[in-house]
Order: structure tokens, then sequence, then C-alpha cells
């Protein structure tokens, strides 16, 4: 691995969480998250690469406002107002870390699921990542990624309380989309926490 390129990845981590705060007083940061994921969890393949990755993610507020689909069906109203977002995985154990932009959707809220003041949400995102792994892995310990410039989805599961913290499970898998000779992707699962500004 390629130690600047690693140290860049918790620099960015680092100054995202010390400066969202200041930011979200100008009303262009939406949303912080932090996690803790399991890496390369073996969903839609077999594992290559383990350890655990610190996911921190910064949701924008969306650059669509609320008057312009005005006139749009409520149902449909999350397709056309996105979030960009801009984030990042650390992995602990040196293999694949990744950083990451796209944009999310919240396409299901329902307010107080089981009497609890809040709102239940589904997230999905789309959008591109930059890895620092390997291309190919000849003695097969790492993930043949084909690429360091991939595809990368998400799904989110999770419960915003009142006052605008949120716990979720959360998904994500990045790959090459098979435009690659090698695409084995990477799958990330585990635990986030976030606040809405």
């Amino acid at each position: 691995m390629i130690r600047p390129f690693r140290e860049a990845f918790a620099l960015l981590a680092v100054s995202c969480l010390i400066t969202a705060p200041a930011r979200a007083q100008s009303a262009l940061i939406s949303e912080v998250r932090l996690g803790v994921l399991a890496h390369d969890v073996p969903i839609l393949g077999l594992q290559r690469e383990h350890g655990l990755d610190l996911n921190g993610e910064v949701l924008f507020v969306s650059p669509v406002a609320a008057t312009a689909i005005a006139g749009i069906g409520p149902a449909w109203q999350w397709l056309f107002q996105p979030r960009p977002n801009l984030g990042v995985d650390y992995n602990t154990a040196g293999q694949t870390s990744q950083a990451y932009a796209g944009l999310s959707w919240t396409p299901w809220q329902r307010p107080e699921v089981f009497g609890l003041p809040g709102t239940a949400f589904l997230e999905i995102s789309f959008g591109g990542s930059v890895n620092d792994g390997r291309i190919y892995s000849p003695d097969n310990s790492r993930l043949d990624l084909g690429a360091n410039l991939l595809f990368r989805e998400s799904i989110e599961l999770g419960y915003r309380f009142a006052e605008g913290t949120s716990v979720s499970l959360f998904f994500e898998h990045s790959s090459n989309a098979g435009l690659g000779s090698y695409n084995y992707g990477l799958n990330n699962l585990g635990l986030r926490v976030g606040h809405r500004f």
C-alpha cells in the first residue's frame, strides 16, 4: 500500500468530523454519519479481505429546492431531491480503503414506528469511489478489483429520533460493473450513527 494515500484517507475523515459542525451553520451540510463496517463480507461472493472499516460520511443539502418540485406528487418528490454525499472507508487491517462521492435518495420515511418519536427511513445512493486496493492479486489474498476507480452503491435502513440523531444498518458495494478484466467487488456491512442538522 502507498502510505501517503492511506494517510490521506485518515486526514479526510478527521477533517470531515472537525469542520462539519461549523459548515452546518452555513446550511450546506444536511447530515454527518459515522460507522463501523465489517470489511468484504461474503455477500454476492467469497471473502478475501478482512478487518473493520471506519466510515465517515457528510451528506449535503439537496441543490433542488422544495419549491422547484412542488408540482410533483408527494410519492415521487424524493426522486428529484437527492443529497450529494462525500465519504471515506478506512480499513484498520491495512487492506483496501476507499473514498467516495455520489448522490443519496430517501424513497421511504415513516414517522413514529413502534410508537417511538422520530422517523424510520430507507436510503439508497449511487456514485463512484477511488481505492488503494489491488487491480489483480496473484495469491488470492486480496481482492482483484480490476480498477482503482469503481462504481459504488449503498442501501441503509435506519431510525432518526426526534432530536436528529439516527442509528442505521448500512450495506455498500463497489465494483467496476464488469468493465475490467477482474471484477471482484468490495462489500461492506455495518452500523452507523448520524446527526441531522
